[in-house]
């Protein structure tokens, strides 16, 4: 009885030890494999480039402008995909200078490329500078950037309705150089006119037939009776 009593003993002892071996063999295995899957997911920084809108100039009077679109890369300057970007619209009191479909702010994921553009953005009537601030965000990486632009009014949309000529450098020193030339031409004809004046002197006078008209001489007889 006795020796059945630590023969049991001994067994389950050996199955709780080959239990809690198993255990922890497994959970040693998944820890360091899904922290190395999390740390090639998650950046450690993040860095924003501006492709598009960076100094642009918007003319009010077609209302159109260009979609600010920026990139986010890591430490490794390598494209971050799936990063969330927010563009806000600093328009500085007032009247807004822009809108992204009527809202002040848009926000969108990267793509494959760690692209993302802020669609919607339209311009106002309003004239002045103003900037849109971008947010990245991927696990605890974040970066900032600000992109400058300006609303303008051409002179289309002033409301004049003169053309503007463009005259090409040569064609702009060939119409010079003919002014000048024609100038000297006048002033020598100007000069040769005073140098030589034109004078009247009394003389004896004559009265005779002329000799003849038109190229015809014509002779006078004098009728006899």
């Amino acid at each position: 009885m006795k020796n059945r009593i630590q023969f049991a003993y001994r067994f389950l002892a050996a199955v709780m030890a080959a239990t809690t071996a198993a255990v922890c063999a497994t959970g040693g295995a998944q820890t360091p494999s899904n922290a190395a899957v999390g740390g090639a997911d998650q950046p450690k920084t993040l860095f924003i480039t501006i492709l598009e809108g960076e100094g642009a100039l918007n003319d009010i009077r077609t209302r159109m402008a260009r979609e600010p679109i920026v990139e986010v890369d890591d430490e490794n300057h390598k494209p971050v995909a799936g990063a969330l970007v927010l563009f806000s619209l600093d328009n500085g009191g007032g009247s807004p200078y822009a809108t992204f479909a009527g809202s002040p702010t848009y926000s969108v994921e990267t793509d494959a490329a760690g692209r993302a553009t802020a669609k919607g953005f339209q311009i106002t009537q309003r004239k002045g500078r103003y900037s849109i601030r971008v947010h990245a965000t991927k696990g605890q990486a974040q970066a900032d950037a600000v992109i400058a632009e300006a609303n303008i009014a051409t002179l289309a949309s002033e409301g004049s309705s003169r053309p503007v000529a463009v005259v090409s450098h040569k064609k702009l020193e060939w119409v010079l150089g003919s002014v000048a030339v024609g100038g000297v031409i006048a002033g020598i004809v100007i000069a040769t006119h005073q140098s030589s004046p034109t004078t009247i002197s009394p003389g004896a006078g004559t009265v005779g037939a002329p000799a003849a008209i038109g190229g015809i001489r014509f002779q006078f007889h004098p009728r006899t009776h």
